[in-house]
């Protein structure tokens, strides 16, 4: 390695990025994190110049006039909107970066399991779009069991859930290698709709996408109603036509909630019956961790633990552990080289994507 590459491979930072539907986290493996933004970029209408990302964009959400257009770039942990997902990952690798040098960093990225090869491709191009020195992509239940603090290293199960905004990703981990794994594009956008149309169904009452978010975290619940007051917010009267408040009992809320939270049950129930035995046994003692976003709904971990009958708890700072677990993976070269295969599997299965498409479109 020449003096230049040796001095750019030390002052280049190492980053990881949980690109994710509701929020974006950036990990820096020297100062922890450094940016958490919600994934919302906003345009002009007429052009599609950027007016504002992040928390600054997504003030406007239900709110701005028609020559803007607010739009989230990411659904269903995938990618919908290429040119927002590539403003963003930009922004947002500027900002975090803003107060160093500006030198190319090297990237570690997660990706879904449901992905196709379509929306994984879009992942790479938004990447790599950002200009990192180098990508390396890791599933995102792996940075998630390692951002929570699980020792995957170990001949011991770990089971981690996942409860991202736009999927949930749950798996069993074991010896660096990932036992089982299952994703449903199931999360927190799911909570919010279903939240939003049991208004409209069942009260006649019109929330906006971010009214619906805030009833799912004022009042949102699994397994029994925690016993708070009403809440109210403001909406649209659908019989009358006109604003208005409403206080709205927890239970509707939970109600709403219930058919998203009981396909997550039955997902993690699917991967413990594609465990094998010895493994299985292992998470009586090792449990099931929660991270992500949805892991804060009260009673998540208790009713998951009664219906799968393993111990279930909520890792530290759960909306975090994604984006930890990336930067953590960069920052140990023992637990990078443990994480190589799958690391190294994803980037070739990228790549041949990319010479595939180019060689077709060249025909």
């Amino acid at each position: 390695m020449s003096v230049l590459s040796s001095l750019r491979s030390t002052l280049s930072p190492d980053i990881g990025i949980d690109l994710g539907t509701a929020n974006t986290v950036i990990y820096d493996r020297e100062a922890g994190i450094i940016a958490s933004e919600p994934s919302v970029v906003a345009f002009q209408h007429s052009d599609r110049s950027v007016v504002a990302v992040g928390n600054a964009a997504k003030v406007l959400d239900g709110r701005a006039p028609g020559r803007i257009d607010v739009v989230r770039p990411l659904k269903g942990g995938t990618i919908s909107d290429f040119v927002g997902a590539h403003t963003l990952i930009t922004t947002m690798i500027d900002r975090a970066l803003a107060t160093r040098p500006r030198i190319a960093p090297r990237i570690i990225a997660c990706v879904p399991g449901c992905a196709t090869d379509i929306e994984c491709k879009a992942i790479e191009e938004a990447v790599r779009a950002a200009g990192p020195r180098t990508t390396i992509f890791v599933p995102q239940a792996v940075a998630a069991a390692i951002g929570a603090g699980l020792d995957v290293t170990s001949t011991r199960g770990r089971m981690v859930i996942d409860i991202g905004g736009g999927t949930t990703e749950i798996a069993v981990l074991a010896l660096s290698g990932i036992v089982a794994m299952h994703s449903i594009k199931i999360g927190g956008d799911t909570f919010d709709a279903a939240v939003g149309a049991k208004l409209r169904n069942d009260e006649r009452f019109s929330v906006g996408v971010l009214t619906a978010e805030r009833l799912k975290i004022e009042r949102g619940y699994a397994g029994r109603p925690p016993g708070r007051e009403p809440y109210s917010v403001s909406g649209i009267d659908m019989n009358l036509m006109r604003p208005g408040r409403r206080a709205i009992d927890e239970r509707l809320v939970g109600e709403a909630m219930h058919d998203a939270i009981d396909a997550i049950v039955r997902a993690a129930w699917s991967i413990l019956e594609a465990t094998p035995p010895d493994l299985a046994a292992d998470l009586m003692e090792t449990g099931i961790t929660l991270t992500g976003g949805g892991a804060l709904i009260p009673g998540l971990a208790g009713e998951i633990s009664v219906r799968t009958n393993v111990p279930t708890t909520v890792a530290d700072e759960p909306l975090l552990a994604v984006a930890r677990g990336a930067g953590e993976i960069l920052a140990s070269p023992s637990l990078l080289e443990h994480m190589r295969p799958h690391a190294d599997r994803l980037t070739r299965w990228y790549q041949s994507l990319r010479i595939g498409m180019t060689e077709s479109f060249s025909r």
